[in-house]
């Protein structure tokens, strides 16, 4: 028997015998016939404060609490390891100047421009030349943070979070694609397209998750939405300072 049906079961014998206790002490069923009567008119009223009102504001506030753990494990992966790839990866976008006037701008937004932007980002094709970028250099700093990044898949905040977590998962992805290469300057042109591709993927879901984690700031944090903005890794030599 499951716990539940043994509260109840408990619960239902507890009210019966302080009913026949009353019934024994005062002899008034037109009393007990009353009050049953009353508390069931009160019923449903209590199912309303109790299942709909108090449930939806305990929800609401496990979301709040669940988001504000995310992004702490967000910002620390832009901290340590995002932020200084998007400056990288950037630099090899061909058609750059289609987001990153509006990027350079996030200091003004509102949230319709936050909206806004995130559907311009969705249309951006991220044409990135990667014949141009040092691949040696990008696979020495994947594999450095690789450790870091597989231990933020441990953690279970993340679970709910898909976009986030499918960032790191092509991230990892990138950096088995980039380890098992020796060398780049002979690559075939199917291998060579393959890495250009993934460089895209992990560049464009990189960009949006970014404008997504400074949107989020600037409501709960903004003093740490003011540090962003300075750091801006669409910046020319951004700095905090």
């Amino acid at each position: 028997m499951k716990w539940e049906v043994k509260i109840s079961i408990v619960l239902v014998v507890t009210s019966v015998i302080f009913y026949v206790i009353n019934y024994l002490t005062f002899h008034d069923t037109t009393f007990i016939e009353k009050y049953i009567l009353v508390q069931l008119g009160f019923l449903p009223i209590s199912v309303l404060l109790v299942t709909i009102v108090l449930n939806t504001l305990m929800v609401r506030r496990e979301r709040r609490e669940k988001l504000q753990k995310l992004n702490i494990v967000i910002g620390s992966f832009f901290a340590e390891v995002g932020k200084d790839l998007l400056r990288y990866l950037s630099k090899y976008d061909e058609d750059i100047h289609y987001i990153v006037d509006d990027l350079l701008q996030m200091e003004k937004f509102g949230d319709d421009d936050f909206e806004r932007m995130k559907r311009k980002l969705k249309d951006h094709k991220y044409p990135i030349n990667a014949k141009k970028a040092n691949l040696h250099a990008l696979r020495k700093y994947l594999m450095e943070n690789k450790e870091f990044m597989v231990n933020l898949l441990d953690n279970p905040v993340l679970i709910e979070h898909e976009t986030f977590t499918d960032l790191l998962w092509n991230l990892l992805h990138l950096t088995e694609e980039l380890k098992i290469r020796l060398g780049f300057e002979a690559l075939e042109d199917n291998d060579f397209n393959q890495l250009k591709e993934d460089m895209k993927r992990v560049y464009s879901l990189l960009t949006y998750e970014w404008v997504n984690y400074v949107h989020y700031l600037r409501t709960s944090y903004p003093h740490i939405f003011q540090f962003e903005v300075r750091t801006n890794p669409f910046k020319p030599h951004a700095t905090s300072i």
